[in-house]
């Protein structure tokens, strides 16, 4: 059967932006986008009557790949607006960006194997990873703390599919059938990214990991599992897949967000109330700006905790020089967001870093100073 969609060269740039980067979603006021970025929610599925993935032939993998992009073009809904990409043409470049913008997982980016495909919305929304580790694995993101929009969203896209695939499943006792038996029963991972710099700054982040304990979900680094934590970034996600509903997930991974939104504004209160927490945060500060204008290069590490510094004084209302014409502390919301994406670090927390590397360390610094130079420049 002939391929239906070509490779796109070069892969375009809307596919690469999520969700919350863009100026037109990081809407102001959104639900607690000062400490939660972004919400993922995720299904895994098979289809019934294959192999998984990882035993598949090669012709298996062919028809479950060509089977899920047919019925996505043949809905006449949001679906056939999804733009198919092959993994395996993509350019190392791509793929790191791909992960960057949370497109597609660092598990799919890192596949060497045939018929690995994504399927994406230029809203950065909605994301279809093809024969990674399960057959099918449906993502949407959504904008700041917002659990149950993104299981919707997710939720209704699995519909969709699902009128024209079954899936592979034992409905008396395991649900969901998958290739780890982590993600047997719902399959659905639910996620918060959070940034906690006040936590962190105030020791107060092994409570937060007690706290998490309690409720049944994991904290892990910026891009999940396998991934370093860094710049105060932190991905809060459920552990229980088997024995519970999807529901009752999102129900425990929304109370634990707002505990963290709860726990984390309260703590920039105590910085921006404490003198000698103050001055600490402030000369943080200024020591990060300072290596934005003398380092040649960055690391992933080094430029995310160089921006999570500056931040800490903007969330605590703090100037870091103290100059009454400064009128204003950055970054917003919508500029951290922006440039998490901006910045390329995944492949640096994640341990993928490829040929690249050298070329995003160099651009680092520079695109710091850009971004920030409308306040910091003159205030020195």
């Amino acid at each position: 059967m002939p391929e239906p969609y070509p490779a796109l060269r070069p892969l375009p740039e809307s596919l690469k932006t999520p969700a919350w980067a863009g100026v037109a979603t990081a809407i102001e006021g959104g639900p607690d986008t000062d400490v939660v970025v972004s919400t993922r929610a995720r299904l895994a599925r098979n289809i019934e009557g294959y192999s998984f993935p990882a035993r598949a032939s090669e012709a298996e993998l062919r028809r479950i790949a060509q089977s899920v992009r047919q019925v996505a073009h043949a809905d006449t809904g949001r679906l056939i607006d999804l733009i198919p990409v092959e993994i395996a043409s993509l350019s190392p470049r791509d793929r790191a960006e791909l992960v960057d913008a949370r497109r597609i997982s660092p598990d799919l980016a890192s596949s060497s194997g045939i018929e690995r495909y994504a399927l994406l919305d230029t809203t950065g929304r909605i994301s279809i990873f093809v024969n990674e580790e399960d057959h099918v694995r449906l993502q949407a993101l959504a904008l700041g703390n917002a659990p149950q929009v993104a299981l919707r969203d997710v939720q209704d896209v699995e519909a969709r599919l699902g009128c024209r695939l079954h899936w592979a499943q034992d409905a008396q006792k395991w649900g969901y059938l998958t290739a780890a038996m982590s993600n047997t029963g719902t399959g659905l991972r639910l996620s918060v990214l959070a940034h906690l710099p006040a936590l962190v700054f105030v020791d107060r982040l092994d409570r937060v990991f007690d706290a998490a304990k309690q409720l049944g979900v994991s904290v892990r680094g910026a891009h999940g599992e396998h991934s370093v934590a860094a710049g105060d970034l932190f991905q809060v996600s459920n552990e229980q897949t088997l024995g519970i509903s999807v529901e009752n997930t999102a129900g425990r991974v929304r109370s634990f967000a707002d505990i963290l939104v709860r726990d984390e504004r309260n703590a920039r209160r105590e910085v921006a109330g404490d003198r000698n927490r103050r001055d600490r945060a402030m000369k943080a500060s200024r020591f990060a700006w300072e290596r934005t204008t003398t380092s040649d290069r960055l690391s992933a590490r080094d430029s995310l905790e160089i921006l999570s510094s500056l931040r800490l004084c903007a969330v605590c209302g703090l100037m870091p020089w103290r100059h009454d014409y400064q009128i204003k502390t950055a970054p917003d919301d919508q500029l951290f967001a922006h440039l998490l994406a901006e910045l390329r670090t995944g492949g640096g927390l994640t341990g993928s870093e490829g040929a690249s590397a050298l070329r995003d360390a160099i651009g680092r610094p520079a695109l710091l100073r850009s971004a920030l130079a409308p306040v910091y420049i003159g205030s020195v």
